[in-house]
C-alpha cells in the first residue's frame, strides 16, 4: 500500500515539474502559428488593397484602400490598434534604373529615360502581433510589414 502511494506521489511531482515546460512549449507553438497566420493575413490584405486600387484606377482614394485592407485583415476585436496603414498617392512618378527608383513627376510627362510617367499608389501596412505568451515569446512581438506599389494607368 505504501509503495502504491509513493508511486502516485512521484507521478504527481513529475507532472508538477513538467507542466510549466509543457505550457511554455505549447504556448510558443501557438504563438508561432498565430504570427504566421497574421503575416499571411497581412500580405493578403495588402494584395486586396492593391487589386482594388488597380481595378478602380486613378479615381481611387486612400480612404477606400485603407477600408479594403482593414476589412480584409480579419482582426479580432481590439486588435485593429496594432494595424498601421500608410498610403501614398495616387501620384505621378517616373520609374527609372535597375533599382528601380521612383521620382516624383507629373503623370503623362516624359521621364529622363524617355518613358512616360505614370500614376502610382504605394501601400504599406504594419501589424504588431502581441501573441498569447507575451513575456516568453518577445521575438514574435516584432512588427510585420507588407507593401505594394501599383501603377494605375
Amino acid at each position: 500500500m505504501r509503495f502504491r502511494a509513493a508511486r502516485q506521489a512521484t507521478a504527481a511531482l513529475e507532472f508538477a515539474m513538467a507542466s510549466p515546460l509543457l505550457i511554455v512549449l505549447l504556448g510558443g507553438a501557438a504563438d508561432y502559428g498565430l504570427a504566421q497566420y497574421y503575416k499571411t493575413n497581412l500580405a493578403n490584405a495588402v494584395a486586396a488593397g492593391a487589386e482594388y486600387a488597380y481595378l478602380t484606377g486613378t479615381t481611387v482614394t486612400s480612404t477606400n484602400i485603407q477600408t479594403v485592407i482593414t476589412n480584409t485583415m480579419f482582426l479580432p476585436s481590439g486588435a485593429s490598434a496594432n494595424l498601421s496603414i500608410t498610403i501614398t498617392g495616387p501620384k505621378g512618378y517616373c520609374v527609372t534604373g535597375s533599382g528601380p527608383t521612383m521620382s516624383a513627376a507629373t503623370a503623362g510627362s516624359t521621364c529622363s529615360d524617355g518613358s512616360t510617367a505614370g500614376t502610382y499608389v504605394i501601400i504599406s501596412a504594419t501589424y504588431t502581433n502581441t501573441g498569447i505568451m507575451r513575456g516568453f515569446m518577445s521575438t514574435l512581438s516584432q512588427p510585420m510589414t507588407e507593401s505594394a506599389t501599383v501603377r494605375l494607368n
